[in-house]
């Protein structure tokens, strides 16, 4: 849940610019917005003869931070590891207490695009590159199965038909043959841009593996929340043009049932102003997307 933000302290500070490099100092420090279980900062740091930008993720001392923080470093050298998928992804600098350090990329999220058809394309197209980096044999764990983790009421769903149909389609578990490697949390908010191009994906610590529709349905969750079902829509059928495969179409839905009226107060503190935001119909977006994840599902046999 959202938190206040703490600045990074002289030791903290000071710790930074020795993992950069011998001699480095940090001369900058500016908070990135949208953050909202951990504070996120860029840092410059001068060393002799240049300076050099990174990113400093730091979580509260929390259960489950020594996870993240293992996650992410595994999943960040996974990538380097594969650089065949092309996504301009953040390196690894160091790791420590609740934190990690990567280089710092180009861009900024785009939460109002201007061309959204090429926008949706390029968001596709680099989960689905995601989806083709091998895991690391020594982390193969699975990305956490949000569905599962608490019971589902469903309430927002104000048809009482749509939402018995919804958890009767959902019911069990998600399938083992769609495992890849996934993001875990991959939609608009982790994904940078400058001029109309994507320049990074950032933000790792729930990659794993999983199923593909598990990490395609959360960001059409993200997607149905912020600008729609149409939107939702386009990046299904822009994923599997990409993917060249469909995804399954239960886990699909699974991670869109796993929106929740909570949702309603920590978005418009991931939006921070920068798009316009209809919190109220946030609710009917996301039921609308489940009834056409309902349809696509019968569909499919």
């Amino acid at each position: 849940m959202p938190r206040e933000y703490a600045a990074p302290s002289p030791d903290l500070l000071a710790w930074v610019g020795g993992e950069v490099g011998p001699g480095g100092r940090v001369v900058a420090v500016e908070r990135l917005v949208g953050g909202i279980t951990a504070d996120m900062d860029r840092l410059t740091v001068s060393l002799p003869g240049r300076d050099v930008e990174v990113v400093l993720r730091r979580w509260a001392d929390e259960d489950g931070t020594t996870d993240l923080v293992v996650r992410e470093a595994a999943a960040l050298t996974a990538l380097a590891a594969s650089p065949g998928h092309g996504v301009p992804v953040p390196e690894l600098v160091a790791t420590g207490p609740r934190r990690t350090l990567t280089t710092a990329l180009a861009g900024e999220p785009d939460l109002a695009p201007a061309d959204p058809a090429s926008w949706l394309a390029q968001l596709a197209a680099a989960q689905a590159a995601v989806h083709t980096v091998t895991p690391l044999p020594a982390n193969p764990r699975a990305a956490a199965d949000r569905y599962e983790d608490r019971p589902r009421a469903l309430d927002w769903i104000a048809d009482r038909g749509l939402r018995e149909a919804a958890r009767q389609a959902a019911d069990g578990p998600p399938p083992r043959d769609d495992l890849a490697f996934v993001h875990g949390d991959f939609q608009h908010f982790n994904v940078l841009w400058l001029d109309g191009r994507l320049t990074g994906v950032v933000d790792w610590p729930h990659a794993g593996v999983a199923s593909r529709g598990t990490d395609v349905g959360h960001c059409r969750l993200n997607l149905a929340v912020l600008l729609g079902p149409q939107a939702a829509a386009g990046h299904l059928t822009a994923y599997e043009r990409a993917a060249g495969a469909p995804v399954d179409r239960r886990a699909d839905l699974r991670s869109l049932l796993c929106f929740d009226v909570e949702w309603q107060e920590f978005i418009p503190r991931q939006v921070a102003g920068r798009a316009a935001l209809d919190v109220a119909g946030m609710p009917d977006r996301v039921a609308h997307t489940v009834r056409d994840a309902l349809d696509a599902l019968d569909a499919s046999g």
